[in-house]
């Protein structure tokens, strides 16, 4: 009778041990679970911070930084994301995607180009910035300033560095000052053509190419190129840059008031600062 109450005895105890060690294992289960259900929750929970996309033209590159600061001080839970190239690819990114919040074009063929494909939401206000053309050659190099642009043709320059004339506004604008000059013909098969403004600049700069014909505002953010002529104002193209807000997939209200933004006398002063020639205001 001993032997067997002790064997129940035993029994017992084992029973209680792996009674508690189920009840142990059920609450570690437990919170293990709720601990993957709150790191899913928070894997899955929305940003908090809202984003406008803002497609510019690469020669508004260092502006634009400017003008993004002014906006976080303002409203840092809206970012700002920005997209630089050639206004001709961003214009067709636009017309394809319907991506953009905001569009800062180089000219006011390109943003034709979107208005037509029915992406535009607000219109901002005609010839928003300006700009000037100037020619460049490397820092390193011996080139002194010209009193007159018909240096260009000279036959030391060997390659000229220019945004595709076909496509790119920078290298647009260019071509119909050289055309005015009379010097398109000469110089067209020195033409070296880049993606972009910027990537004109980086040839001179690398001296890759002899001479370039960029924007002031690219050359002054330079310390590898010098400008050797300045395109008078009055005998080169009108450079009119666009801004509006499209079509994307922030609220319209918001779209506007990044707008207003950079139609802001603080904001056009930032491109002041970058050498731009700001609209006159009324």
């Amino acid at each position: 009778m001993k032997r067997l109450c002790g064997r129940l005895r035993a029994a017992g105890h084992r029973a209680s041990a792996a009674s508690t060690h189920w009840w142990g294992a059920q609450r570690t289960f437990a919170r293990l679970a709720a601990l993957l259900c709150l790191l899913c929750a928070l894997a899955c929970a929305p940003d908090s911070r809202s984003q406008v996309q803002v497609f510019a033209a690469a020669s508004l590159r260092d502006a634009c930084g400017d003008v993004a600061q002014l906006w976080r001080e303002r409203r840092p839970e809206v970012e700002l994301v920005f997209n630089f190239g050639s206004s001709e690819f961003l214009a067709q990114q636009i017309e394809a995607t319907r991506a953009a919040d905001l569009f800062l074009s180089a000219d006011t063929a390109q943003m034709e180009l979107v208005r037509k494909s029915g992406a535009i939401a607000l219109e901002g206000p005609a010839r928003w910035l300006s700009n000037q053309l100037v020619v460049v050659v490397p820092a390193s190099s011996n080139e002194g300033e010209w009193s007159a642009a018909s240096e260009l043709v000279h036959e030391r320059f060997p390659r000229l560095s220019l945004a595709n004339p076909a496509s790119v506004p920078a290298g647009k604008y260019a071509k119909a000052w050289l055309e005015a000059q009379g010097s398109w013909s000469a110089l067209e098969p020195r033409v070296v053509p880049a993606i972009d403004v910027r990537a004109a600049l980086a040839a001179v700069e690398s001296a890759a190419c002899e001479v370039g014909v960029v924007y002031a505002t690219d050359a002054a953010i330079s310390e590898r190129v010098r400008v050797v002529y300045r395109v008078p104002l009055e005998a080169g193209p009108r450079i009119e840059y666009a801004i509006a807000a499209t079509s994307g997939e922030a609220p319209v209200e918001l779209a506007r008031e990044v707008l207003e933004h950079f139609l802001s006398p603080a904001a056009e002063a930032c491109f002041a600062r970058r050498g731009f020639l700001v609209r006159e205001r009324d």
